[in-house]
């Protein structure tokens, strides 16, 4: 019989109901009748090699696994989910992981460990057997003395490699494959040629997988620490472009003379760059550092060191860790549009007209099948519409104006930061860090500029005149042109020019007899549209 557990942490969600965290959770569970209940699968394996804080997410098989599992989120008094159509697999979820609970009808767990990916997955221990059954990380010699391992487990533990359980694991489940990428990327567990060979045999069934849980693993792939490993890796076995075909498409595509290599490429190495040049901001990785250096370590430290006045800045800073996870998708896909835009003038120079909103297109229809939020796919398709605007907002040689940058600002708000992250690593991947090197401080500079801007007038006072007050001034009618002078207005106050409200009435009565007395037209901005000038 299950115990009545009293809970004292929690948290509390957005809609007022609190979500246990999962060491709490896992206290109160240590009550339980463990008998005909094991332990499975990452947290066994976490255990055991000194990771306990890595796994989130933990299994437990039970011979009633339903019964188990409904008297366990009883007790918790959280909501249980079947997240299995084909299984009986129960998920209770709590506020920083999840307890997933399998059934076990014929009490044989070494059948149950064979069905499993990899053999440091494969190991069990009873939870009976455990002083604690659920602070395993205190208890590796109980774990070692009663663990389960019919597969050797232990010693690729001690290798931290990963091996295939059976050679059909992919096939019998595809989402594995990206599991085998997300641990070499968070945890340095390195695939063995089998597992390699096996992931480029069947990277096509990646598809078979339910998007949400392609999601899953892919955006801890992305954050991940060592994601220029994991690229590589998703790179060489195909599944990233059966992921993403609008990638592969951009494999082989020409984009010379300005680009060292086709768009493909250079978006993985944009990519590359930003996960090198944005792993400083956290010092909470310093000592994982190494896992951060694909490139060649004194031309990074170059690059960095210029940075670090930039990321000084708390609010930089705090932006780009908010933004992470879209700014690193975004790299990946900006350039997806190029394939459909490609021309070739007559001197064999390429062009790409249009590719940016095109690859923002592009980029929506794939991701809303991936059933990402869709804030993240707005955020995302922002990025890439505007990933040229950095390097147009003046002429080379010249120093952008207070009137540019407010536009640049007015247009992007919050991804203004990211946004020219995306530049930087976008212009090393298009000449190379060699070639850019010399010219890296000016580079700086310029984003530092746009990214340290401000109006004259204090955004939450840019509205000198409302519309009724503008149609008070000019004796205009309710209309377009109302909106049309408020940001001619807002932009004049942004800038300097204007900075009370009469001024402000002035510079509208002068706006209304300049736009009635020649045929109206949007105000041209000196910006180019479909080329970058800066680089």
């Amino acid at each position: 019989m299950l115990a009545t557990i009293t809970l004292t942490t929690a948290y509390m969600t957005t809609d007022g109901s609190t979500m246990l965290s999962l060491p709490t959770a896992l206290s109160a569970l240590s009550a339980f009748e463990t008998r005909g209940a094991w332990l499975v699968g990452g947290a066994v394996r976490d255990a055991l090699a000194g990771d306990e804080h890595s796994s989130r997410d933990w299994d437990i098989v039970a011979t009633d696994g339903e019964r188990w599992a409904r008297q366990a989120a009883d007790a918790l008094s959280l909501p249980l989910v079947k997240i299995s159509s084909n299984h009986d697999v129960w998920r209770i979820v709590l506020a920083d992981g999840q307890i997933d609970i399998w059934p076990l009808p014929d009490r044989d767990i070494e059948h149950d460990l064979s069905r499993r990916d990899f053999s440091v997955n494969a190991m069990a221990v009873p939870l009976d057997q455990l002083h604690n059954p659920f602070r395993v990380g205190e208890q590796i010699n109980e774990i070692a003395a009663n663990l389960i391992d019919p597969f050797g487990g232990r010693r690729d533990l001690a290798a931290r490699r990963l091996r295939l359980v059976s050679d059909s694991a992919f096939r019998d489940d595809p989402i594995r494959m990206l599991r085998a990428v997300r641990l070499e990327a968070e945890g340095g567990w390195r695939p063995d040629g089998n597992v390699r060979a096996a992931m480029r045999r069947d990277a096509t069934l990646i598809g078979r997988s339910a998007a949400e849980r392609q999601w899953d693993e892919l955006q801890r792939i992305l954050l991940s620490v060592r994601l220029p490993w994991a690229l590589r890796r998703l790179q060489q076995s195909r599944l990233l472009d059966n992921i993403f075909p609008e990638l592969a498409a951009c494999r082989g595509v020409d984009q010379r003379p300005v680009h060292r290599r086709d768009v493909y490429w250079h978006q993985l190495d944009a990519l590359r760059w930003l996960a090198q040049l944005d792993g400083q901001l956290d010092v909470e990785l310093e000592g994982q550092r190494g896992a951060q250096r694909p490139l060649r370590a004194v031309r990074s430290a170059t690059l960095n060191r210029e940075l670090q006045p930039l990321l000084k800045s708390r609010e930089v800073a705090a932006r780009l860790r908010e933004w992470r996870l879209p700014l690193r998708l975004a790299t990946l896909l900006h350039d997806i549009g190029k394939p459909g835009t490609r021309q070739t003038d007559a001197g064999g120079a390429t062009r790409f007209f249009g590719h940016s909103e095109l690859g923002a297109e592009l980029a929506e229809q794939r991701l809303r099948q991936l059933r990402l939020p869709s804030r993240l796919i707005d955020q995302i398709t922002l990025l890439i519409t505007h990933h040229l605007r950095p390097g147009q907002v003046h002429s080379p040689g010249s120093t952008p104006t207070d009137r540019a940058l407010h536009r640049f600002h007015l247009a992007l708000g919050d991804a203004a930061t990211p946004l020219c992250w995306l530049f930087l690593v976008d212009s090393l991947a298009t000449v190379g860090a060699d070639v850019l090197l010399p010219r890296w401080p000016d580079y700086v500079r310029h984003v530092a500029r746009i990214v340290a801007w401000q109006p004259r007038q204090p955004r939450a006072a840019s509205h000198l005149l409302n519309g009724r007050e503008i149609m008070a001034a000019t004796g205009i009618a309710p209309g377009p042109l109302v909106g049309q002078l408020r940001d001619r207005i807002d932009e004049a106050a942004a800038v300097g020019d204007v900075t009370d409200t009469q001024e402000a009435r002035d510079l509208a009565c002068r706006l209304v007899m300049r736009l009635t007395s020649t045929p109206s037209t949007e105000h041209q901005s000196t910006e180019h549209q479909n080329g970058s000038t800066y680089t």
